[in-house]
């Protein structure tokens, strides 16, 4: 068996993590900038700025998500099969995908924006 047959539910999932993280840090950004970052005096949310500015730097969590299935998968049998894999890359795709849609309220939120 090839190595990219044996893990190509991870190559699958991993994709559609990486596109979610892709497609949320440049949906927070449009909208930040939509409704006047910098220009506009901003209450600092740390975590808005981070996605703006590092948001790439989260594709390390599906990379170690990957490791950590293999891993599991060639270490354990019996505990860790195909289908703990498939469920914990949907749970943590749902995750990921109910971070990005609070970041993208949050940054188009007008109650970010100070009154000045």
């Amino acid at each position: 068996m090839i190595l990219s047959d044996e893990f190509r539910t991870q190559a699958i999932i991993a994709a559609l993590q990486c596109t979610l993280i892709i497609a949320g840090s440049m949906m927070v950004a449009t909208m930040m900038k939509s409704m006047g970052y910098p220009e506009a005096s901003y209450d600092s949310r740390p975590l808005l700025l981070f996605i703006r500015s590092w948001g790439f730097l989260l594709i390390l969590i599906p990379l170690a998500w990957v490791l950590i299935t293999i891993y599991l998968e060639r270490r354990s049998s019996e505990g860790f099969t195909k289908r703990w894999t498939i469920a914990s890359g949907v749970f943590l795709f749902i995750l990921l995908l109910g971070f990005f849609m609070g970041a993208v309220g949050q940054a188009g939120s007008r109650l970010i924006q100070s009154n000045s």
